[in-house]
């Protein structure tokens, strides 16, 4: 029997479990931009950079199969294949590709906040294929999350000297679309009973082969060669942090959780990158960007509301 393409309703702890396990995607996701300028610094493309960290994933995820005896979990029916190509192709390209753009053409919490666009698309296009609802506090929490990234993007005030070009624009809105497509091809591989572990699996491998022909293997190459302890860490944690945690992490979320409902949760990424920046590279937060941290959590807390605002 074909599993309900809506998750189970993920009451009490089940629920709260999957909130959890989504905003700490959402902060893992936030925490790219450190690690992207590293590699650019070091001569390295996007598309080189997503090969990097999704082939890791690969790597990393095949030994877990095959260690802990789950080989069951490498198996798909061909008729489905496409659907893991697709969303393969949407987070490699539309998501990663065009976000590591966005990062060096943005400051990151500029860069977070177009990501910020894709719960937009992820509600608009989740009514429409999965019929799921426009609840009330859904549609509040949509509007205050998007409006907080906004302010917390340093666009109302200006604040730390940020600012953005069309092209940075364009490329930021480009990897929101692709992010809010994954969304939707991950629900579709997930109604049809695969195991997230084998949706993340099989995201990565057709992520990095369809990245391959692009990618520069002997730039990677050549930098773990001049210092192997240091980049085989780096690259590592690259993938653990900003790939393959996440993944899992959001992935299990979408098992208990609405599809629009998982990527507003997710939405507090901005909130996670303006800290980095400020850390690292001093993109001082004002008051507008500090009201902006306030709306998106509010957003988030506002859509986990219980009673009647959970209704449609």
């Amino acid at each position: 029997m074909r599993p309900p393409a809506r998750p189970p309703a993920g009451r009490g702890s089940g629920r709260a479990r999957a909130v959890a396990a989504t905003l700490a995607a959402g902060c893992m996701w936030g925490s790219i931009g450190p690690f992207v300028r590293v590699l650019d610094a070091q001569g390295f493309t996007p598309l080189t950079i997503v090969f990097a960290r999704m082939s890791v994933a690969v790597v990393l995820l095949a030994s877990f199969f095959i260690l802990s005896d789950r080989g069951g979990l490498f198996r798909i029916k061909r008729k489905d294949l496409w659907r893991f190509v697709l969303a393969g192709f949407l987070s490699s390209v539309l998501l990663n590709v065009f976000y590591s753009i966005s990062i060096v053409l943005n400051p990151l919490s500029v860069a977070s906040v177009l990501l910020a666009a894709s719960p937009v698309f992820v509600v608009l296009i989740s009514r429409l294929v999965f019929r799921e609802l426009f609840t009330a506090n859904k549609l509040a929490a949509l509007a205050v999350v998007f409006i907080g990234c906004v302010f917390t993007s340093g666009l109302v005030s200006g604040g730390a000297g940020l600012g953005f070009s069309p092209l940075g624009l364009t490329v930021g809105l480009v990897a929101g679309i692709g992010w809010a497509m994954y969304s939707v091809m991950t629900r579709l591989c997930l109604n049809r009973g695969y195991h997230s572990l084998t949706v993340n699996f099989y995201t990565f491998f057709f992520g990095a082969l369809l990245c391959l022909p692009f990618a520069s293997p002997g730039a990677i190459a050549a930098a773990v060669g001049k210092t192997p302890l240091f980049m085989t860490a780096f690259l590592l944690g690259h993938t653990l942090i900003c790939s393959l945690l996440p993944y899992m992490l959001y992935t299990y979320g979408m098992k208990y959780l609405e599809t629009g409902e998982a990527s507003i949760i997710a939405a507090v990424d901005p909130v996670f990158a303006a800290f980095l920046g400020f850390f690292f590279y001093r993109e001082t937060p004002d008051l507008p960007m500090l009201t902006g941290f306030v709306l998106v959590l509010g957003g988030v807390a506002l859509l986990n509301l219980p009673g009647r605002f959970r209704q449609p």
